[in-house]
């Protein structure tokens, strides 16, 4: 008895030996199941978070990350050439922004024709008149200019331009070194994606160049005059309700544009 008796007990012991075994191998496979679960959650999530908008621009937190862009979606007949009179050269021109007064801006069709060109074709037919600057992030830009009044905003009658800025391998002195005062089209994602969408940047070179030299189709430079302005605006919406982008929340603080007309 007393052998059988220990034949059956160390056999117990292998099956309750065994039982652990599985036992702990099936709590691994779970832990390792559900470790792949959270990293795919975690993927999917990065992937709608980063990509969407393209736009603007801005991570959540106190203070958005710089970029500047529309979040429309772009079209396929991209403008790669300027024509017209405003296709070289310099020229003036003056964005009267309501109880604030006047923005003058020097443009350099020299350096970016075809972004210049097409600011002033639409700032000719009046197409600037009634929107509004959306957008304010503090040290870094003032944007506006878009349907709607929304980052999200577009307008499918405007032909994208090709994006003047070395990143799209395009010669143009002006967007490799933006300063205070720089004016530059905003876009999407897509490098040839702007349409009319325009800011104008409020930080130096050395808090903004990371952002945007080279990566951005800068045009133009704010007047001392124009910067007077410009911080004004800062100075009334510095308090205003913004979202995690820059984004106004409250339309009546929205600045608007009167009008933009090219002096010369």
């Amino acid at each position: 008895m007393s052998v059988d008796n220990g034949r059956r007990s160390v056999s117990e012991n292998a099956s309750v030996h065994r039982g652990q075994i599985l036992g702990f191998r099936f709590s691994v496979f779970v832990a390792i199941a559900a470790c792949l679960a959270c990293l795919v959650a975690a993927l999917l999530v990065s992937g709608c978070s980063s990509g969407g908008s393209g736009s603007s621009s801005g991570s959540a937190g106190s203070k958005p990350t710089g970029s500047a862009a529309t979040g429309s979606v772009p079209g396929t007949n991209v403008q790669t050439e300027a024509s017209g009179e405003y296709a070289s050269g310099k020229h003036v021109a003056i964005i009267k922004v309501r109880d604030y007064g006047e923005i003058e801006v020097e443009l350099d069709a020299d350096e970016a024709p075809v972004s210049v060109s097409n600011f002033c074709a639409l700032a000719s037919r009046g197409y600037y008149d009634g929107l509004a600057f959306y957008r304010i992030v503090d040290g870094f830009c003032l944007q506006g200019g878009t349907a709607g009044n929304t980052a999200s905003g577009h307008d499918s009658s405007l032909a994208p331009i090709i994006g003047e800025f070395s990143g799209n391998k395009v010669n143009n002195r002006l967007a490799d070194h933006f300063e205070r005062g720089t004016i530059a089209m905003a876009r999407t994602s897509d490098v040839n994606s702007a349409t009319s969408t325009f800011f104008i940047t409020l930080g130096s070179n050395e808090s903004v160049s990371r952002s945007l030299n080279g990566q951005y189709a800068a045009f133009g430079t704010v007047s001392d005059s124009g910067m007077e302005t410009v911080a004004r605006i800062e100075d009334a919406l510095a308090t205003a309700t913004v979202d995690s982008n820059g984004m106004l929340q409250n339309s009546a603080d929205m600045p608007i544009i009167e009008s933009v007309v090219v002096e010369k």
